[in-house]
C-alpha cells in the first residue's frame, strides 16, 4: 500500500472520525441539504490570519469537507449555510480527497 493509499484510508478512519476530530453538520449549498460529516480548524485559520497582511479578509471558519460527500465542489461566492449560519466561500482547495473550505460571513 502507498503513502497516498494511507492518505485516503486516514480521511475515514481518523480524520473523519467522530470519536476523534470530526461532527456530523448539515450543510445547505444552494437549494439542497447535506448532511455530512465535517472538521473544523479554527486554530490553522488563526494560524494564517496572523501570517496574513494587516487588513486582509481571511474568513470566519475553515472547514474540512470529504469531496465524494458533496454533489461538487463550493464555488467560491457563493454561499453556504454552516450550522445554521449563512455564510459565502471564499476559497475551496482540493486537499487529498478532502476540501479545505474558507468560509466567511458579512458583517454589519
Amino acid at each position: 500500500m502507498s503513502l497516498k493509499d494511507l492518505i485516503y484510508s486516514d480521511i475515514d478512519n481518523v480524520f473523519l472520525n467522530e470519536d476523534e476530530f470530526a461532527f456530523e453538520v448539515t450543510i445547505r449549498m444552494g437549494e439542497e441539504d447535506i448532511t455530512l460529516t465535517c472538521v473544523p480548524d479554527d486554530d490553522l485559520l488563526t494560524e494564517r490570519k496572523d501570517k496574513a497582511a494587516n487588513g486582509t479578509l481571511y474568513g470566519d471558519r475553515l472547514i474540512f469537507l470529504k469531496i465524494s460527500d458533496l454533489p461538487g465542489r463550493p464555488n467560491v461566492g457563493s454561499r453556504l449555510t454552516y450550522q445554521g449560519k449563512p455564510y459565502f466561500v471564499m476559497d475551496c482547495v482540493d486537499n487529498f480527497g478532502m476540501y479545505e473550505v474558507r468560509i466567511g460571513a458579512n458583517k454589519t
